[in-house]
């Protein structure tokens, strides 16, 4: 029988995008197993999780098998405790890195952030996955998240694009939560009465350009809201502070945050370098019209559903704030976009991808 192995490191780590992807399309994939929905040529297989021993297993899998095993640090544990566990397999990881030495799996690379924005990454990291990618896209099936992810993986790589798949992020997960009303009652908000942000304090994430252009805005009747692992105390002196119409609520929970997306003015997202763009697409999913970087991926993920501001010139974005605050017609016709956006990505079709990333080992 068959072995199929997915790289299950992505469970050990803190939930961002790229565990976020994984996550679901593991469980898509399992779905998609249970009901006998897979290549001919995969039918039959044995399919199994790889985890670090002692990692915690959240997901409710059916056909899946979780194999627990190794220890030591995840990289240390890919190319040692993985490999020797995955030979004579397929083997698939969704986190952009997987053994060195395996000649049979598939890996999605997400983006080259790391060669585009270096200051946003340590050192040390930068070189690594770097040297990883360098020789992942020359031995292994490769994947990535966007056609413009697609793009800058053969230009950084001086690989073929034609050798590259495009498996995008969807949002139905999103979808279906149920939010957290009570968040807007604690934060003392008002339905149209904020713009919300929603990330981390990295350069690339712009999140700085955006709370100065939302200060020079001077809109009284608005507030903003910055979501994620930020606090005033990472602003030089003369940085944004915390105010009655700044607020820095820390991390939320996912059903928090669609509350805040349901009644803000609009999601604003001033990333400088993405290679997708999926939190635009979540706040889609809760009707939320959203303000963001005119950027490759971000046009790609987003299409006509979203107003763009140059994410370099801080005049385009305080006029788009004031135009979407102003006028009602446009966030209407906004969150009737969105909506229509998001139906055109889902899990299941990105399992599809994955299945026949699959197939072709």
């Amino acid at each position: 029988m068959q072995s199929i192995i997915i790289n299950g490191r992505f469970l050990g780590q803190p939930l961002s995008g790229v565990q976020r992807f994984a996550r679901e399309l593991t469980l898509a994939l399992d779905r998609k197993i249970s009901a006998g929905n897979v290549p001919a040529v995969l039918k039959g297989a044995s399919w199994r999780l790889a985890v670090p021993r002692h990692t915690p297993v959240d997901l409710g899998l059916s056909a899946i098998v979780i194999d627990s095993f190794g220890s030591g640090p995840g990289h240390v544990w890919e190319q040692t405790a993985l490999l020797a566990r995955s030979r004579g397999g397929r083997l698939i990881g969704f986190g952009g890195s997987g053994p060195i030495l395996h000649r049979r799996q598939a890996v999605v690379i997400h983006d080259v952030t790391i060669f585009r924005h270096p200051k946003s990454f340590k050192r040390s990291y930068r070189l690594l996955h770097g040297a990883l990618g360098t020789v992942l896209t020359r031995t292994a099936k490769i994947g990535t998240v966007s056609e413009f992810s697609r793009q800058e993986l053969a230009s950084v790589f001086r690989v073929s694009s034609g050798g590259i798949d495009v498996v995008y992020n969807a949002v139905d997960h999103f979808a279906a939560i149920e939010p957290d009303e009570t968040i807007v009652q604690r934060l003392g908000l008002q339905t149209n009465g904020f713009f919300l942000l929603v990330g981390t304090m990295k350069p690339n994430k712009n999140l700085d350009f955006a709370m100065r252009a939302f200060e020079a805005l001077g809109d009284e009747s608005q507030k903003l809201v910055v979501v994620g692992g930020t606090a005033p105390t990472v602003f030089k002196s003369d940085g944004p502070q915390s105010s009655d119409r700044l607020l820095f609520p820390g991390r939320l929970s996912d059903a928090e945050i669609a509350a805040l997306q349901r009644h803000a003015t609009a999601f604003v997202f001033p990333s400088l370098y993405e290679g997708f763009g999926i939190p635009p697409l979540e706040a889609m999913t809760q009707g939320c019209p959203v303000l963001a970087a005119d950027i490759p991926a971000v046009r790609e993920a987003s299409g006509d559903a979203a107003l763009y501001f140059d994410p370099t010139r801080q005049a385009e974005l305080i006029t788009g704030m004031r135009r979407i605050a102003e006028d009602s017609a446009l966030r209407e016709n906004l969150r009737r976009r969105g909506r229509e956006n998001v139906a055109r990505f889902s899990w299941d079709r990105s399992a599809d991808r994955v299945l026949s990333m699959l197939e072709d080992l």
